[in-house]
């Protein structure tokens, strides 16, 4: 673990409290003061998978409070359109990503794309979960890594945090 990650994971840990009260401004400053560091991220979690993003388990609070992952992205590669069943704070770490947003109205088939937004290395977000649908894609021609703290334990990062939508083909 490099000294880098381990000041994330101790400021996430103050700003995601076991009492839960939760603090978003806290954890994103925990997020953006870590996105310049070069010493973040260890070799094997900047590897990418030609097929699809790729997930890296950086860290897993011991009480299931949170987890931070590095997400790699390869030039064309999209998370599905989706929102998150708990918070989620996310911030770009090398390269550039395109967040767009939706909304779903009674009546529509699929949720409807509202903005988009290109977010480059330093910018991040904060997403309280439940309400916010959006997408990430790598549109650009270079590698992508993207920091993400979700509000829930290793064990459930695969059924706890994405809420999928079924789009048009």
């Amino acid at each position: 673990m490099t000294p880098a990650l381990q000041k994330l994971i101790d400021c996430t840990a103050a700003a995601a409290p076991r009492d839960g009260a939760l603090r978003p401004q806290a954890l994103l400053s925990a997020i953006r003061g870590s996105l310049f560091d070069i010493d973040l991220l260890a070799h094997e979690h900047r590897r990418a998978n030609p097929d699809t993003y790729t997930r890296h388990l950086l860290h897993a609070d011991p009480n299931g409070l949170f987890s931070i992952l590095a997400i790699v992205w390869s030039p064309g590669q999209a998370s599905p359109v989706h929102a998150h069943h708990t918070w989620c704070a996310v911030g770009v770490y090398a390269g550039e990503l395109t967040e767009c947003h939706y909304r779903a109205a009674p009546g529509d088939v699929y949720p409807v794309e509202v903005k988009s937004v290109r977010r480059g290395v330093g910018d991040s977000c904060f997403d309280a979960g439940r309400d916010g649908i959006h997408r990430i894609a790598n549109l650009s021609d270079q590698l992508a890594i993207s920091i993400h703290v979700y509000g829930v334990g290793a064990d459930r990062i695969v059924t706890g945090i994405n809420r999928v939508y079924a789009m048009p083909v």
